[in-house]
């Protein structure tokens, strides 16, 4: 878009600054900047490259008579234009501080003629044409007069209050962004916005970022705004909308500080969908730059800079990640369709890739797949992303649980957590199955470390919670294991693998009259065979053989048709003190990869067997590390 104005155009990287009217315009986007800060720009741009004194600047901007605190009214204007222009004192791109002496403008600055005899309505009729008909525009020099942002063009309005000082921001939700479809149908794309957005924010490493699984607990909530915050623990929240017409998305959004609430900057962007991981990026840099001017840390870069994808693509990964954030067998198999459909249009798609890892991943740890049906493809999938992209965290973490709960390399899986939380020091994920990764490996510390900080990052993920509660009685820390999986239930008193892991605590500190009732209930909100197999382990536990016996019974003929694991049949004939049949079942579980059999060396529902020699060799053979 060109200055609003005729005269002399002064062009420097991506800006443009009309030195007639003194607007400043950067691809399309006009720059909020006024009084001393734009006075300062004027002048180091007209003489780039050389160095403008305190005392020249001091003439400029206030003449003789005027009072002014002057060192201090230079340094704020000279900030504020830095924070506009996207630039640090500490690594400089357009101004150089030379301590004592003045500023340098760095970048050569060229000039243009805005066009004098077109009127400002017909240069508002062809901006606006310009904006219909967004594709990919050629810059050429200084001359453009309308720029394109990754292949599309967007508008941007800044509300007043961005001007306002704001809090010192440490950490960050980005609450579901709303949908204003009519018919409700583009929800998944609302939904994978807020994704995307909460991923590109947690590539930052300067604050702490809530992950998607806590906060889609607020969709459509009424609850103050300050109330989310206290719950969450953060200091700010991102809101917003997204409205899609035809090929064209806006999506406004604002941040929130908490406590007290008070606006602190809106933004409004739009532009072509077939370019949204380009408007996804702005939209996560724009909000980061303004938490950065209050925290003054350097963003992290952004991978996948360049990736442009057609429409029914980028759809088709979206609804992919929808389906696999609902966590059940049918949503994630849809998931999978989904992201198998988006890489055959685009084989180069490493974010599908990486779904489809994950995808595979969940649908073996929750036993709807056998190890040899799922881990395989994990590897594989997550394998492919890296070699298109290795700066995917998700991939790197997705791949680290194959080499951790399928191939026992557990040193090939140190590396890949290690990579994919210093690539992404925000992702629950990463630091929840690193976790469970560390327990297997006897490094209970850590474990329970890792699963805080994942809860620190999603505080209302029930799974997160729920493990951090088998970690601890897996490290035999009974007693936080119980009041952690009673806080887990305070979430929610439905939840089946709550009751499943209070009833498991107590079953470690041998409170049978407690457990059998907690996994009782865990049954009866949604049996699995590992809920099936700890409630048959408690009745052994207490004599009551028979009841043991027939869930045994069950599980071993639901192995004949479909996949049980088989570590949790050698539990309940372990229990039983049928020591030929656990350490059948265990071998098997062995030489089937069962993920379960790498909890063998520190189970408390293994202290029956630990004495035998067949239970100390097949633990060498996992080749856990000291």
């Amino acid at each position: 878009m060109a200055a609003d104005a005729s005269g002399e155009i002064l062009c420097f990287g991506p800006f443009r600054l009309n030195v007639e009217t003194g607007e400043l315009w950067k691809r399309g986007m006009k720059i909020r900047l006024q009084g001393q800060a734009l006075q300062i720009l004027l002048c180091l741009v007209e003489e780039s490259g050389r160095f403008r004194t305190r005392e020249e600047l001091r003439s400029r901007l206030w003449p003789n008579g005027t009072f002014v605190d002057f060192d201090h009214s230079l340094n704020v204007a000279v900030n504020r234009l830095r924070e506009r222009l996207g630039d640090s004192a500490e690594n400089p791109h357009y101004i150089e501080t030379v301590p004592g002496v003045g500023y340098r403008f760095l970048v050569p600055a060229e000039t243009a003629q805005a066009p004098a005899s077109e009127s400002r309505e017909a240069r508002e009729k062809r901006a606006a044409k310009k904006r219909r008909i967004a594709g990919p525009a050629m810059a050429s020099g200084c001359a453009i007069l309308a720029a394109a942002v990754g292949g599309f063009l967007w508008n941007r309005v800044v509300h007043p209050a961005a001007e306002a000082k704001g809090p010192q921001i440490d950490s960050i939700a980005v609450l579901p962004l709303a949908s204003l479809g009519r018919d409700g149908g583009d929800e998944y794309f609302a939904d994978g916005m807020t994704e995307e957005l909460i991923t590109e924010l947690a590539r930052k490493d300067s604050f702490r970022v809530i992950s998607r699984t806590s906060i889609m607990r607020y969709k459509r909530t009424a609850l103050p705004l300050p109330e989310i915050g206290h719950e969450l623990n953060v200091e700010a929240l991102v809101e917003g909308t997204v409205r899609r017409s035809g090929d064209r998305v806006r999506i406004t959004v604002q941040l929130i500080g908490t406590s007290p609430e008070q606006h602190i900057w809106a933004d409004a962007f739009e532009g072509d969908i077939r370019d949204v991981l380009n408007l996804q990026r702005d939209m996560a840099r724009e909000i980061v730059g303004r938490i950065q001017s209050k925290i003054g840390t350097e963003p992290a870069a952004s991978s996948d800079s360049n990736k442009r994808l057609d429409r029914e693509t980028y759809e088709d990964y979206l609804r992919g990640r929808y389906f696999l954030a609902r966590r059940n067998s049918e949503a994630m198999n849809k998931a999978v369709g989904y992201f198998e459909q988006a890489v055959r249009r685009d084989p180069q798609y490493a974010q599908a890739y990486s779904g489809l890892a994950i995808a595979y991943d969940l649908l073996g740890t929750y036993e709807l797949l056998p190890p040899d049906k799922s881990f395989p493809k994990v590897k594989e999938f997550a394998s492919k992303a890296l070699r298109l992209d290795n700066t995917l965290s998700e991939a790197y973490t997705a791949r680290a649980t194959a080499a951790s709960f399928w191939e026992f390399n557990w040193q090939a899986a140190e590396r890949d957590f290690q990579r994919a939380i210093a690539l992404d020091p925000n992702s629950a994920i990463a630091h929840h199955w690193y976790g469970e990764h560390l327990i297997n490996v006897g490094k209970a510390d850590r474990a329970i470390s890792e699963l805080k900080r994942a809860r620190e990052l999603d505080p209302l993920s029930l799974p997160v919670n729920s493990t951090l509660g088998r970690v601890y009685r897996d490290a035999r820390r009974y007693s936080e294991a119980v009041e952690q999986c009673k806080k887990t239930l305070e979430l929610d008193p439905n939840f089946s693998m709550g009751h499943w892991c209070l009833g498991q605590a107590y079953v470690s500190e041998r409170q049978y009259s407690m457990a059998i009732p907690e996994l009782e209930h865990a049954n009866r909100l949604g049996t699995t065979p590992l809920m099936a197999s700890d409630l048959g382990y408690a009745y052994a536990a207490v004599g009551r053989n028979a009841e043991a016996k027939a869930i045994l019974l069950r599980l071993e003929r639901k192995a004949q048709s479909a996949y049980v694991p088989p570590y949790l049949i050698a539990t309940i004939h372990g229990a039983l003190k049928e020591r030929a049949e656990a350490f059948k079942w265990l071998e098997r579980a062995y030489d089937e990869r069962d993920s379960h059999i790498t909890y063998l060396a520190l189970d408390p529902e293994m202290d029956s067997l630990r004495s035998d020699p067949r239970f100390r060799l097949l633990v060498r053979r996992l080749h856990i590390p000291p």
